[in-house]
């Protein structure tokens, strides 16, 4: 006795495979989305933390600038130098050993300061006349163990040539500040094909500090005076506008390049 065996037939065939592509299709549209969902929100999460770092790097180092001291050395839409402090102390006593003039300072936290080291020293010049105060530019030759005579407390003795001979001419006086300082550029680099927010102190490269940023706009300077108005004049600057731009490449879900944006402003020490 034989059975009737039947299989499917080619329509039945071809209509599994049709609905069975729909399905996989379906299914890998649906981890193509969630794949670039992924990538766009990983890509936005990356934007926003590089653009904080740099304006927090900008923000830090910029509101100690003071541009009528003449901080701002050069300036630009996408660049910026200045003079920045890193170190403080005060005079405790002015004196001359040998024809060049020192400074006996008042030991002041663990930073010291070394022979090389660019100073400003206050001159308060006329006690009663504020319009004669300046601050005097020098560079350190020495620096040698000292005490201050007020109170015998542990001191340090710098050494100045060229224009520190104007602290003996009784412009600088005790409890006079003196502060170190040194160059500093911000602009934008690239490393590997991206573009970064950098830093370089004196004439060094710039160094990537944070990033990655758009390409040519990851990085805006406007300047501004008291009264708001832009300015094109350093002593004039009151405060800095900062615009900081991240740019992925990545697309969203619409098409749309993946980017972020942050302006902070800046109000300068004057």
């Amino acid at each position: 006795m034989t059975r009737d065996r039947r299989g499917f037939t080619l329509v039945e065939l071809l209509i599994v495979t049709v609905l069975g592509s729909l399905v996989l299709l379906a299914a890998l549209q649906v981890l193509i989305t969630n794949q670039r969902t992924y990538t766009a929100q990983n890509a936005t999460i990356s934007g926003q933390q590089s653009t904080r770092m740099a304006l927090e790097v900008l923000f830090n180092e910029l509101r100690q600038v003071s541009p009528q001291g003449g901080d701002i050395l050069m300036m630009s839409s996408d660049s910026l130098r200045v003079r920045m402090m890193r170190k403080f102390t005060r005079a405790c006593a002015v004196n001359s050993v040998m024809g060049v003039p020192t400074l006996t300072t008042v030991d002041i936290g663990p930073v010291d300061f070394a022979g090389g080291d660019s100073v400003f020293v206050f001159a308060d010049n006329d006690e009663r006349d504020d319009d004669d105060d300046v601050w005097i530019g020098a560079q350190v030759t020495g620096v040698a163990a000292g005490v201050c005579p007020q109170d015998a407390s542990v001191a340090r003795v710098l050494s100045f040539a060229g224009q520190g001979a104007l602290f003996i001419a009784d412009s600088v006086r005790v409890g006079a500040p003196v502060r170190h300082f040194t160059t500093v550029r911000f602009g934008l680099t690239t490393l590997y094909g991206d573009t970064y927010l950098g830093r370089a102190e004196g004439n060094a490269a710039l160094t990537p500090v944070a990033g990655p940023l758009r390409a040519n706009t990851g990085i805006q300077f406007v300047y501004r005076d008291a009264l708001g108005a832009v300015t094109g004049t350093p002593a004039n600057v009151s405060q800095i506008v900062v615009t900081v731009r991240s740019g992925s490449g990545v697309l969203n879900s619409l098409g749309q390049t993946v980017s972020d944006s942050i302006t902070a402003w800046v109000y300068t020490r004057n």
